[in-house]
């Protein structure tokens, strides 16, 4: 089937180590890490001391004090990085009908633990009608999406998608393809997870997967070395607008990256040991190849998945070598949440937002903390500094809990 391609031309990104497209691509290219002592609640007691916050993010600053009040952190970052998103795009100017603009937000995690204690002691001291009326709407994962439906004023398709890590990804090709069918003529796509409450931190801790660095927070995160010992959580949002290109280049938008190819696998084994041969990652990436019409050899960029976890590293070397063969040792590979953390269904999109500037300005930004390469992970992981590359296709990649995997290729637009 022909479609007429679909193009990025606005991104909002909110990161622990640079809130706006700009100060976040800056950041990465220096090899800037955002990760920090948590300083939200109580953590002496627990392992793993460290995370990635938006310590600078002040949800007054971009909606009512009503919607501050009323609804959950997930809520302001989606709906503070939709403005930035379409702010960067102009699509206010752009001349769309709202029924003809779609949008969608997802999240895996969101931020249910927020208010609850609030919930409760209202419910002690006065019964279930003490109890605010926004509270169940607030614990609703589509609530992200309403609120920036709301306040962009979008009157289109609209969905919301939880698949863990592969959200951010499968959100961008929910939004993809709603313009080439042509159900909408733009959207408004992106994910935003808050996963620092104590509930969070609790049952990472008891999985045994989160960092114990904690004397060096910017160092703990450590994608594909010998040393790693496990992630950091980090909370953040990025949104992004899509439009049709011909659309795009009649009203004189910047055009970003197109968005070229999608796909998807699953593996259909373990809830939560991922199998290290990245056989059904590698039928993801192989499906976006294919629906991009992109041949392994044209790859000149990957943004990997880069969670700094031994089995996941593993899977995505092997992943890459399936499908790039000989090619994957030529491609660099760079991971953002060595500086950033695990953001969950945020770091797909995280990780498009570094490959679509990677694109535009011809650098392939840094792995940091890559001191000691494991020797299963032997590619070009692109160590601690960024570097000049000229870049015309990029792959990214997204791998998930329950062995769910996404991967979406980007071109540069001349």
């Amino acid at each position: 089937m022909q479609w007429e391609p679909v193009v990025i031309t606005g991104i909002g990104a909110m990161a622990c180590n640079g809130m706006g497209r700009e100060a976040f691509w800056d950041a990465i290219k220096a090899g800037r890490s955002g990760i920090g002592r948590v300083e939200r609640f109580d953590v002496s007691a627990l392992p793993c001391q460290i995370a990635g916050e938006l310590r600078d993010f002040r949800p007054e600053d971009f909606m009512k004090k009503s919607i501050v009040k009323h609804w959950h952190r997930h809520v302001h970052q989606a709906v503070a990085a939709s403005r930035l998103a379409v702010q960067d795009a102009e699509l206010p100017t752009a001349g769309y009908r709202p029924e003809r603009i779609a949008v969608a937000v997802g999240t895996s995690v969101g931020n249910p633990d927020e208010a609850w204690e609030g919930y409760v002691e209202a419910y002690k001291s006065g019964g279930f009608k003490k109890v605010s009326k926004f509270a169940s709407s607030a614990f609703s994962g589509h609530s992200a999406t309403v609120h920036v439906g709301i306040d962009i004023g979008i009157q289109g398709p609209a969905i919301t998608i939880a698949s863990g890590c592969a959200t951010g990804l499968d959100v961008l090709a929910w939004g993809c393809n709603q313009i080439r069918m042509g159900r909408a003529d733009a959207a408004v796509v992106g994910a935003t997870e808050s996963p620092i409450f104590l509930a969070s931190f609790v049952t990472a801790c008891s999985l045994g997967i989160l960092s114990k660095r904690n004397d060096e927070p910017e160092k703990a995160m450590r994608p594909f070395d010998r040393h790693r010992d496990g992630i950091v959580l980090s909370e953040g949002a990025c949104m992004m607008v899509l439009e049709r290109a011909d659309y795009a280049r009649a009203r004189g938008a910047r055009i970003l990256a197109e968005v070229s190819g999608n796909g998807s696998a699953s593996e259909g084994g373990n809830p939560l040991i991922l199998e290290k041969e990245g056989t059904a990652l590698a039928r993801a990436i192989q499906a976006s190849l294919s629906e991009a019409g992109t041949l392994p050899q044209d790859i000149d960029h990957i943004q990997a998945h880069g969670v700094s976890l031994e089995t996941y590293d593993r899977c995505e070397t092997n992943a890459f070598k399936r499908v790039l063969g000989a090619h994957a040792y030529r491609a660099p590979v760079s991971a953002v949440k060595s500086m950033i953390g695990q953001s969950y269904a945020a770091g797909g999109l995280f990780g498009v937002t570094a490959a679509t500037m990677a694109l535009h300005e011809g650098v392939v930004p840094p792995t940091i903390n890559l001191d000691d390469p494991d020797p299963e992970c032997d590619l070009d992981f692109v160590p601690k500094q960024a570097r000049k590359n000229d870049i015309h296709a990029a792959l990214v990649v997204a791998v998930s809990f329950g062995g769910t995997h996404s991967a979406t290729v980007l071109k540069r637009v001349a």
